[in-house]
C-alpha cells in the first residue's frame, strides 16, 4: 500500500490498517463490536487495494460468528415446492410446468440476479491434442482448447483444459473452475500458464494479480487427474478468472460488459454478478465440451468448491443439461440454509463481496426470515437428476449441518418423480457418506478444502445413478437414400401425410380435426401468436425410422420443428450458410447438440429429414434406466450420429407450452407404455411438410 493511501487513513482507518498488517492480532485490540464491524468493512477496502494480513483477519470475524446450535433459534421454510399462488405442486409436471419457474425466478430475483442468455462459443485458435502417460502409468487425451464466449471480438476467452480415459468410447465428464488458473491444477508442464487476473498470493505463485510459473501444481491436491481418469471419466476445468475476475470492480473486464449488461453505476436489483457469470460460463463450456465426440453428453456433471461450488448449483439449475449436480462446501448463499444464522451470513458475505450477487440479495442482511427464497429450494432445482452436497467438519464458517439440511428440506422436490431425495434426516458421522435415493451427502474430516477423497465420492455416487444408463442398441445400419424427392415409403410404414390425396392423419393438441391447411399437395403451418398450434400425430410408436420432407418459409426464420414422442425436437429453420452452426439450427437436437455439419438449404427449396429415433426406457418409477439415442441424415448429409439424450430439456415441448388435456393423456400413456405420437410445430413460420411417415422398428 502506497505512503499517500496511508496518509488519507484516520481514526477507524488507521486502525484498519493496522489490523490488516496484524491480522487476528490486530483485530483482537477492538473490542466494541460495532467497532469492529465498522474496521471490517474498511479492511476489506483494504484488501481489494492489496493489503497483506487480510486473510487472517477473515479468520478472526469468522471467530466471532455464532457456532452454537442452542443459539440457532427456531425458523421456517418457504414451501419448496409452492407455485405463484402459493398451491403445492402435485405431481411431476406440475412441478415442471408451475412450481419450478416460479421457485427459480424468485432466486433470480432475490438471490443470483436474472439468468443470462446462451451465446455463440467459438474457438480460438487451434485446439492441442496430445497422449500423455501421467502419474502411475495412467494414460490419458489431454486438450487445451481456448473459447471465446460470446460473439463479440472483445468477449472475454477461457481457456479449458481436458483430460480424458483412452477408452475408445463417449466417456462421462466432471467439469469444475477453479481459482489460480489451469496450471496450478496438475503438474503437468504443458498446461498452458492462465492470463486472468487472480487475487495476489505470493505462497501459490499469484504475484501483481497474475499467475507466474510457481504457480504450477499449488493446487493439485484439489484436481485427482489420475483417480479419475483411471475410473473412466474425463474432467475439465478453467479459471474462473477468466469469465469474472474476482474483485469488486471486475465487472468491466468480465463477460457481463460483452453481455450488454452494466458494469458500473446504481444496478437494478435484479442485476446478475460474479456467481451468475461464472455458472454461465460453465454452461458455455458445456456446449463445447458436447460436441467433442469422446464425451458422453449426456453425463456431464458439474462441480464446485466454496464459492465455486455457489456458481455449480446456479448452473445446474439454469441449465438442465447437466446430468448431475455437485456442491463442496459452498456454504452462504450455497448449499447452507440462510435462515440458520450459523457461521457466515448474507450480512458478512455481500460486505466482502458486494460483486457476487444481484444487488437485491444484500438487502436481506440480518433479515434472513424475510426472504422469499432459501438454499434447500437452490438445491431442488437439480430435481430429479442426482445431487451430491459435501461439507468438512471443520468447516463451520461454511455451516456443514446447515448444508445437510438443505438437502434434506430439498428432497419433496425428487418425491414428486417418485424418487428418494437424501433418504434420511439424521446427520451421518464424520467421513461416512449417504443418500438411499437421488441425493448424496457426507461430511469429512478436516477443514475447507476439495480433496481426492471428495472425488471419490463424487464419482461413487455418479457411477451408482449415471453408470447404469446405457443406450439401447439400434437395430442395423442407417443410411437412407434421401434421393431423388419425392421418396416413396417403405414397407410396413405409416404414412401421416403423402402427397395430399388422403387426409392427414393428425389431431389438433385438443384432439380435435386440425386447422393446417392442404395446398397443391403440402402441409401448411396454421401460425398462432402463441406458436402453439402445433398437430399430433394419431400413430403411436416407441423406437422408429421418420421421414419428412419440408419447405422453410423466409417468415420467422422459418422456424419449426419435429417433435418425436413430443419431446424431443429435430430443429426446421432457416440455417442456409451459418457457420459454425449450433443447437437453433437446422439439424440440431435442440438443447442436446448441434448438427455435425449444416447440410441445410435455401428458403423455398424441398428438403429431407431421415431419423432413427431409440427412445429412452424407463423402470416402474419413471426414471431413465436407458438413454435414447437419433442419427439424423439432412439432405444427404449425416448430422447427428447416434447421439444420446435423457429427460426433455426443452421449456417448449408441448407437454410444457399450450398444454391440453388430451396432450396430458398422450404424456401420462407414454410414460406407462415408452409410446407417443409425432407432432409437427407451429413456431410461427408457414412451413410446408409433404411425405411424413414412420415405420415402427
Amino acid at each position: 500500500m502506497s505512503t499517500a493511501t496511508e496518509r488519507r487513513l484516520s481514526g477507524a482507518g488507521s486502525l484498519a490498517l493496522e489490523v490488516a498488517r496484524g491480522g487476528r492480532t490486530g483485530l483482537a485490540k477492538v473490542t466494541d463490536m460495532a467497532w469492529r464491524r465498522r474496521v471490517f468493512r474498511l479492511v476489506v477496502g483494504l484488501w481489494a487495494a492489496g493489503a497483506c494480513g487480510v486473510s487472517c483477519m477473515v479468520d478472526s470475524l469468522a471467530a466471532d460468528a455464532n457456532y452454537e446450535e442452542a443459539a440457532v433459534g427456531t425458523y421456517t421454510l418457504p414451501d419448496v415446492l409452492a407455485g405463484p399462488d402459493g398451491r403445492p405442486a402435485t405431481s411431476a409436471a406440475d412441478w415442471a410446468d408451475r412450481c419450478r419457474p416460479h421457485q427459480l425466478a424468485l432466486l433470480e430475483a432475490n438471490v443470483y440476479g436474472r439468468r443470462l442468455p446462451p451465446t455463440l462459443v467459438s474457438v480460438v485458435g487451434d485446439p492441442e491434442r496430445a497422449d500423455v502417460t501421467l502419474a502411475g502409468g495412467v494414460r490419458a487425451t489431454r486438450l487445451q482448447v481456448r473459447l471465446k464466449l460470446a460473439g463479440k471480438p472483445e468477449a472475454p476467452a477461457a481457456d479449458v483444459l481436458l483430460y480424458l480415459p483412452q477408452s475408445g468410447r463417449p466417456v462421462p465428464v466432471f467439469l469444475n473452475l477453479n481459482f489460480k488458473g489451469n496450471q496450478a491444477e496438475h503438474s503437468d508442464p504443458a498446461i498452458w500458464l492462465t492470463r486472468a487476473w487472480l487475487p495476489n498470493d505470493e505462497k501459490s505463485g499469484i504475484v501483481g494479480n497474475r499467475a507466474t510459473e510457481a504457480s504450477r501444481a499449488a493446487n493439485a491436491r484439489r484436481w485427482p487427474v489420475e483417480a479419475m481418469v483411471a475410473r473412466g471419466y474425463g474432467v475439465a476445468t478453467a479459471c474462473y478468472g477468466d469469465i469474472f475476475p474476482d474483485k469488486p470492480d471486475g465487472r468491466a473486464e468480465s463477460v457481463l460488459a460483452t453481455l450488454g449488461r452494466p458494469v458500473d453505476g446504481d444496478l437494478a436489483p435484479d442485476e446478475p454478478g460474479a456467481i451468475a457469470a461464472w455458472a454461465w460460463g460453465l454452461s458455455r463450456i458445456l456446449d463445447w465440451l458436447v460436441r467433442q465426440p469422446e464425451i458422453d453428453a449426456t453425463r456431464v456433471i458439474v462441480v464446485g468448491h466454496s464459492r465455486n461450488g455457489k456458481a455449480a448449483l446456479w448452473a445446474g439449475a439454469c441449465d438442465e443439461r447437466f446430468a448431475m449436480v455437485v456442491s463442496n462446501e459452498s456454504g452462504c448463499g450455497g448449499a447452507a440454509l440462510e435462515r440458520r444464522n450459523y457461521g457466515e451470513t448474507t450480512a458478512d458475505i455481500t460486505r466482502r463481496f458486494p460483486h457476487w450477487f444481484c444487488p437485491k440479495y444484500s438487502t436481506f442482511a440480518g433479515r434472513a426470515a424475510e426472504m422469499p427464497t432459501d438454499q434447500h429450494v437452490l438445491l431442488a432445482m437439480a430435481a430429479p437428476r442426482p445431487l451430491y452436497v459435501a461439507s468438512a467438519i471443520e468447516d463451520r464458517w461454511a455451516d456443514p449441518r446447515g448444508e445437510f439440511l438443505a438437502a434434506v428440506e430439498a428432497g419433496p422436490a425428487w418425491k414428486l418423480f417418485g424418487i428418494e431425495g437424501l433418504g434420511t434426516s439424521e446427520w451421518p458421522p464424520v467421513d461416512t457418506p449417504v443418500g438411499g435415493g437421488r441425493i448424496g451427502y457426507h461430511v469429512r474430516s478436516g477443514g475447507h478444502d476439495l480433496l481426492e477423497c471428495d472425488w471419490q465420492r463424487f464419482a461413487d455416487f455418479a457411477d451408482r445413478h449415471l453408470g447404469v444408463v446405457e443406450p439401447v442398441a439400434a437395430t442395423g445400419e442407417f443410411r437412407p437414400v434421401q434421393q431423388p424427392l419425392p421418396a416413396a415409403p417403405p414397407p410396413g410404414a405409416i404414412v401421416l401425410f403423402g402427397a395430399g390425396e388422403e387426409p392427414p392423419a393428425f389431431t389438433s393438441m385438443a384432439g380435435s380435426p386440425i386447422d393446417w391447411k392442404v395446398e397443391n399437395g403440402t402441409l401448411v403451418v396454421n401460425t398462432t401468436n402463441g406458436h402453439a398450434n402445433h398437430i399430433v400425430s394419431r400413430a403411436r410408436f416407441q423406437d422408429a425410422d421418420i421421414h419428412a420432407e419440408f419447405m422453410v418459409a423466409a417468415e420467422a426464420h422459418g422456424n419449426s420443428g419435429i417433435y418425436i414422442h413430443g419431446h424431443y425436437e429435430m430443429q426446421i429453420y432457416d440455417s442456409f450458410g451459418v457457420e459454425p452452426p449450433t443447437e437453433q439450427d437446422e439439424g440440431s437436437l435442440y438443447r442436446f447438440g448441434p448438427p455435425l455439419v449444416n447440410a441445410s438449404r435455401p428458403v423455398g427449396e424441398w428438403q429431407v429429414y431421415d431419423i432413427r429415433f431409440i427412445a429412452p426406457r424407463r423402470d416402474a418409477s419413471g426414471r431413465i434406466v436407458k438413454v435414447g439415442s437419433v442419427t439424423a441424415w439432412l439432405n444427404g448429409k449425416l448430422v447427428q450420429d447416434g447421439l444420446m439424450f435423457t429427460e426433455p430439456r426443452s421449456p417448449y415441448i408441448p407437454y410444457r407450452h399450450g398444454v391440453t388435456d388430451y396432450l396430458r393423456g398422450i404424456e401420462s400413456e407414454m410414460r406407462r407404455t415408452g409410446r407417443g405420437p409425432l407432432f409437427l410445430q407451429d413456431h410461427g413460420s408457414p412451413t410446408r411438410f409433404r411425405n411424413v411417415w414412420i415405420r415402427p422398428l
